[in-house]
């Protein structure tokens, strides 16, 4: 089981090797390489994206600091954008053929927050076929939505993948050998209002599920903070993964404590991020 972070976060750190070197010395054990962040759209939409791919795991190679997951551009579709919807599919491709050169087991790939499992299906088989290709699985994540509806406040809302019985729909009209569920575990969190929860999805997804997002919510706002530092209960959420016998890898996707952080102090948060993960892995195996 790795211990790992998203790379978007660092990015004011350094570029994609300073990150990596950064992780592996902070007690990291695994990456995951995020192609929504800068670097990674970068590389995902210049010609000689392969040869960059390449280098970075090459570099990942040597300093022996393997990526266990990616995260692809989204959203996968918006409606009345054709010029964006024409756009996002070739890139998403590209992301799989990126992770497959990276090593990861998973590429991450966000459903259409307001499509049914059967038109978010339509949407992931068209990538089925380029994810074998490149050996790697494609994680559904699960989503949500915000609704104003003349409140400033507003109001979180259900969206694709949200609620334990509609990922669980989602995930059986995909292929098992390339289709795994990545439970986002704020987002999950943020539901508990419409009957949801991180510890029912799991329970409901059982072995599909096989990647996570690991941050911490106020359960209103995607806050994506350190784990411990808002509301998120997370006993009876290691509790399920216990039950369901989960063999995914610890995946943090928190962003720094603050973007006011000085980056001299970006290392101490970095370490103390991943004694979180040594921490999770630790009650989840014992």
């Amino acid at each position: 089981m790795y211990i790992s972070t998203t790379t978007s976060p660092f990015e004011r750190y350094g570029d994609d090797k300073a990150i990596l070197s950064l992780l592996k010395e902070s007690g990291f054990t695994a990456y995951d390489y995020c192609m929504c962040g800068s670097y990674g759209l970068e590389m995902l939409r210049q010609d000689d994206y392969i040869k960059r791919a390449k280098a970075l795991r090459a570099y990942a190679d040597k300093i022996g600091f393997p990526c266990n997951q990616t995260h692809a551009p989204f959203p996968i579709y918006i409606q009345d954008n054709e010029e964006h919807n024409q756009r996002i599919i070739p890139e998403i491709i590209r992301s799989i053929e990126i992770s497959g050169i990276l090593g990861a087991k998973v590429c991450v790939v966000h459903p259409c927050n307001n499509f049914n499992p059967e038109q978010n299906a339509k949407l992931y088989l068209m990538l089925a076929e380029s994810a074998r290709k490149a050996g790697v699985k494609i994680g559904v994540e699960n989503m949500w939505n915000w609704w104003h509806w003349g409140e400033p406040e507003g109001h979180v809302m259900p969206a694709a993948c949200s609620l334990p019985d509609d990922f669980f729909a989602h995930m059986e009209l995909l292929p098992k050998d390339v289709f795994v569920a990545c439970v986002d575990i704020g987002h999950a969190e943020m539901m508990h209002a419409f009957g949801g929860g991180a510890e029912k999805i799991i329970k409901k997804l059982g072995s599909y599920m096989q990647s996570m997002h690991l941050h911490d919510v106020d359960l209103v706002n995607d806050n994506h903070s350190f784990p411990f530092i808002q509301k998120i209960d997370y006993e009876p959420i290691i509790d399920a993964l216990k039950e369901i016998g989960y063999q995914g890898d610890i995946t943090m996707e928190a962003n720094l404590p603050s973007n006011n952080l000085p980056v001299e102090l970006i290392p101490s948060a970095a370490r103390y991020l991943a004694e979180i993960g040594k921490y999770f892995k630790n009650k989840i195996e014992k």
